[in-house]
C-alpha cells in the first residue's frame, strides 16, 4: 500500500508541474515582442513604426521633435506629395546639390556627434540618406513651381488646402 501512495504523491506531483509548465508557456506565448509595425499605408507604400523612429532620431522631417503622431503626419504628407508628383516629375537635382544639401543637414547637429553611428542604429546607410535628400530637393523644386516661393501671404494657405485634399482624397484624417 505504501508503494501505492508513494506512486499516487508522484503521479500527483507530475501533473502539477506540467500544468504548471504549460500554465507559463500560455503566458509566454500570449506575450509578444513587437519588432516593427505597420503604422499607416499610403498609396500602398508602409510607413512603419521604424521609419517614425528613424526620422525623428535623424531630423529627417521638421516636425521630428513633435513627437511621434507629427512625425508620422508628416511621413503621410511626404509620400502624397511623392505621389502627386509622379504626374510631374521633378528634374534630378545633381549630386552637388545633393551634397549640399546633405551638408546642411550635417550642420545642424552639435559638434562631436557620431552620425554614422546614429544611421547604423537606425539602419540607414549613406545611399538611403542621399535618396531622401533627392527626394527633398524635387520636393521642394516641385513646391516651388505649383505655389511659388516663400513670402507670398496665400502661398501657405493654398498649400495647406492643397494638402488637405491629398490626404482626404488617400483617406487619410
Amino acid at each position: 500500500m505504501r508503494g501505492w501512495l508513494i506512486g499516487a504523491a508522484m503521479t500527483g506531483v507530475v501533473v502539477a508541474v506540467s500544468v504548471g509548465v504549460l500554465r507559463a508557456r500560455e503566458r509566454d506565448q500570449t506575450r509578444t515582442t513587437t519588432i516593427d509595425q505597420t503604422l499607416q499605408r499610403v498609396y500602398g507604400t508602409a510607413i512603419m513604426a521604424s521609419d517614425v523612429r528613424e526620422a525623428r532620431l535623424l531630423n529627417l522631417v521638421p516636425e521630428a521633435n513633435g513627437g511621434d503622431e507629427a512625425v508620422q503626419r508628416a511621413l503621410e504628407n511626404r509620400l502624397l506629395i511623392l505621389n502627386e508628383m509622379k504626374r510631374t516629375p521633378a528634374p534630378d537635382p545633381g549630386r552637388d546639390a545633393i551634397a549640399a544639401r546633405r551638408q546642411n543637414w550635417t550642420a545642424t547637429w552639435p559638434a562631436g556627434t557620431d552620425l554614422p553611428g546614429l544611421m547604423a542604429k537606425c539602419g540607414t546607410t549613406d545611399q538611403a540618406l542621399d535618396g531622401w535628400f533627392r527626394a527633398d530637393l524635387q520636393i521642394a523644386a516641385f513646391l516651388a513651381q505649383r505655389f511659388g516661393q516663400g513670402g507670398d501671404p496665400g502661398r501657405d494657405q493654398k498649400y495647406n488646402e492643397w494638402l488637405a485634399d491629398l490626404r482626404r482624397r488617400a483617406n487619410l484624417r
